[in-house]
């Protein structure tokens, strides 16, 4: 009875924390860092892997994690902020910064477009 209650109210928060997705590419939010403008949304994309790259995540610098397609979500206006993930269809590369971490230099870097 407990575990059956506890996973009610798990998936109730969950679904209280996301948006519905409404493009064809999906994409989980790993965290966010603050940017120039903004911030950008690191996140690992689930349906269309040949995105993002594999790539081990530091933060803070300690290793955060391994994932297999990496992508780097510039977000001016923060209208993902909060969210676990992160949905479209439309979207432009952007070229990196010059005062990149290498560490991330491999990892795709795109504006939503839609």
């Amino acid at each position: 009875m407990r575990s059956s209650l506890f996973y009610a109210l798990a998936g109730l928060l969950a679904s209280a924390c996301s948006a519905p997705c409404t493009g064809h590419i999906e994409a989980t939010v790993l965290y966010f860092k603050q940017a120039p403008r903004g911030q950008f949304v690191y996140a690992n994309v689930l349906n269309k892997p040949d995105l993002g790259t594999q790539q081990t995540l530091t933060r803070e610098d300690k290793e955060y994690g391994t994932f297999p397609h990496v992508i780097i979500i510039e977000d001016p206006e923060m209208k993902y902020r909060g969210q676990r993930t992160v949905c479209f269809d439309e979207f432009s590369k952007q070229p990196a910064p010059a005062d990149i971490d290498l560490r991330e230099k491999e990892i795709p870097r795109l504006k939503i477009t839609n």
